[in-house]
C-alpha cells in the first residue's frame, strides 16, 4: 500500500533468535485520507468497540465485568478526544 501515515496498528514479530521482535505495521491510513474522514472512521470504530464492551460486561456469568467496564471508560475517553477535535476543527452550524 502506498503512502501510510506514521500511525496504525503495530504487530511485533518475535523471532527464535531474539526476544526483542521487530515492529511491523499491519494497518495504515493512506496519505489522501482527510482528517475529517479519518476522525469519523475512528468515531465509528470506537462506537463499535464500546457496544462490544457493554455486551461483554452484561454477561451474567462473566467475572471480568469490572475490567470490561474500565475498557468501556477508556473507549469513551478516546471518543471524547475525537469529538473535541471534530468540534474544534469542523464546528457544526448552530
Amino acid at each position: 500500500m502506498q503512502g501510510c501515515v506514521g500511525w496504525g496498528y503495530i504487530m511485533n514479530k518475535i523471532t527464535a533468535d531474539s526476544t526483542e521482535g521487530h515492529a511491523r505495521k499491519i494497518f495504515c491510513v493512506a496519505d489522501d485520507v482527510g482528517t475529517e474522514e479519518t476522525l469519523i472512521n475512528a468515531t465509528e470504530t470506537l462506537s463499535s468497540a464500546l457496544q462490544s464492551a457493554y455486551q461483554c460486561a452484561e454477561d451474567p456469568v462473566s467475572t471480568q465485568s469490572p475490567v470490561i467496564m474500565a475498557l468501556a471508560q477508556l473507549i469513551e475517553n478516546a471518543q471524547a478526544l475525537v469529538d473535541a477535535v471534530l468540534e474544534r476543527d469542523f464546528p457544526t452550524a448552530k
